[in-house]
């Protein structure tokens, strides 16, 4: 490190976290709720420049809380594989709770959705998928994560990391999901030491729906699930799937997700020097009987649920 910088305190980050959530918790709701989507992308770059303006002040170094390399092919391909096993562990999680929640479940999918679907594609776009990834990895995977000191603690500061991503989403039922995405992106970070890696897994995450959304608005609207405003029709949501079902189908799919997050890990830290050359080192069957394991265990959960939701399906859905 630079001597003109100095290795950020765990307070110093604890000072930026405070100035995010006075943002997001304070200034968001009641000055830019009015404009919608376009208040929360003023919300979010209005957060990174107090951020860096603070760093400024605290003589954190730039290149160590913001590392930023050109990926490899390996890297890109690894994150995306370890993307896709932590939404479908997420996506698993979401619909398990939406058994016993449902109505607040879909309160907070439809609230975000209806906020999306009303403005158009390239704003959503910008706002929901790009902005995040840089503002938001450059406050919670940048300065917070580095100002626990993780290359002594590393696992409490993922787990706390993590947590407090999770907590800032504003709403119980999103903190699952979100912690464990945050989890995977902190230890992305960690272990490349290239915030464009974890961005990525940020970007694509939050790109998902929005292409989802609108690439299927058409046939949501024909199925009376959004009217010609834009508006969701709750009745519709409620009765076009069984969350059981989904949940099954989804816990079955899941079972990929070990699989995704091992072989994405072990590309991410394809080429480093002194790194296994073998995707399953020898003399360590341990670890595809865990693979094995896990996978099987998930895919026969999925199928049971699945098949409990179809015994217990109206007939009329049938």
């Amino acid at each position: 490190m630079d001597k003109n910088y100095k290795q950020l305190k765990l307070w110093q980050g604890l000072v930026v976290l405070a100035f995010a959530a006075l943002i997001i918790f304070v200034v968001s709701p009641k000055m830019l709720a009015p404009f919608g989507l376009y208040g929360t992308l003023l919300a979010e770059w209005l957060m990174l420049a107090g951020a860096l303006l603070l760093v400024l002040v605290f003589r954190g170094d730039p290149k160590q809380l913001f590392p930023v390399k050109r990926p490899s092919a390996g890297g890109i391909f690894g994150t995306v594989l370890m993307w896709v096993g932590a939404l479908l562990i997420e996506m698993t999680l979401v619909l398990l709770l939406s058994i016993f929640f449902p109505e607040r479940i879909l309160n907070v999918n439809i609230g975000l959705s209806t906020q999306m679907i009303n403005v158009p594609f390239i704003a959503a776009f910008l706002i929901v998928a790009v902005t995040p990834a840089i503002c938001e990895e450059a406050i919670f995977r940048g300065v917070f994560l580095r100002s626990m000191n993780p290359e002594k603690h590393r696992w409490a500061a993922i787990v706390v990391c993590a947590a407090v991503f999770g907590i800032f989403h504003g709403d119980p039922v999103r903190f699952v999901p979100t912690a464990i995405g945050g989890a995977v992106m902190a230890y992305i970070l960690l272990e490349s030491e290239n915030m464009v890696y974890n961005s990525i897994f940020h970007f694509i995450n939050n790109l998902l729906p929005i292409i989802l959304l609108f690439g299927m608005s058409g046939v949501y609207e024909k199925l009376g699930v959004w009217d010609s405003q834009g508006s969701l029709n709750m009745a519709a949501v409620q009765g076009s799937y069984t969350f059981m079902l989904s949940a099954g189908l989804y816990m079955m799919m899941c079972a990929a997700a070990p699989s995704c997050l091992y072989i994405g890990n072990y590309l991410l830290h394809s080429g480093r020097p002194g790194y296994r050359d073998k995707l399953f080192p020898g003399g360590k069957p341990g670890i595809v009987i865990f693979l094995v394991a896990a996978s099987g265990m998930l895919f026969i959960g999925g199928l049971v649920l699945f098949l409990f939701g179809m015994m217990h399906m109206p007939v009329t859905l049938i």
